[in-house]
């Protein structure tokens, strides 16, 4: 829910600084071809090259804390600089990273879980969790549109937010590594 109260705020910041960097809407639809070609790119480079290699090597929750850093990151600086080159750099790196590393990293995380238990939470997270992320986001950007945020402290805004995340990913993996050991101790 994090990730998606992140993309929420993410997306509505683009919105404002696309049409207020590219006039033309011929040139707004080439540069969002761009990026989604760039983000396709990069995410089919590293999940081929990358991820299985970081997978192995680092604990789970040091690859899952990756996209909550970044976000932090990238929302600080568009807090200082909400321009186009900032933003499609940080969109890019950040969708890329999430097809590529986070979603996979987030299905290593119902391994050590009995099968009904996955299947059911998959689909809660999957329908109503995302959902609901991108209600509270909608909400609270609007909340903060109407109360006359700037762009730039819209982005501070969405900091506390990922640390949120951050912290709950780190303990994510922790507790995905208790699971995975205590699974490994009763066969």
């Amino acid at each position: 829910m994090l990730f998606t109260i992140g993309s929420t705020f993410l997306y509505a910041l683009q919105t404002s600084i696309v049409e207020s960097s590219l006039a033309d809407r011929g040139q707004r639809r080439e540069y969002f071809a761009l990026l989604d070609l760039s983000i396709n790119v990069l995410a089919l480079v590293v999940q081929v090259f990358v991820t299985g290699n970081l997978i192995r090597r680092f604990r789970l929750g040091s690859l899952l804390a990756v996209l909550p850093v970044l976000s932090i990151a990238g929302f600080l600086a568009l807090s200082v600089a909400p321009v186009l080159l900032v933003f499609a750099l940080f969109h890019v790196s950040r969708r890329s990273l999430d097809f590529a590393l986070m979603r996979p990293a987030r299905e290593h995380l119902f391994l050590p879980v009995e099968r009904i238990d996955k299947y059911k939470t998959k689909s809660l997270l999957d329908a109503f969790v995302y959902r609901l992320g991108d209600q509270i986001g909608v909400f609270l950007h609007a909340g903060l549109l109407w109360i006359g945020l700037s762009l730039q402290a819209i982005s501070a805004a969405a900091i506390p937010v990922c640390l949120a995340w951050l912290v709950l990913a780190l303990w994510l993996g922790a507790r995905h590594e208790s699971l995975k050991e205590s699974a490994v101790t009763r066969t």
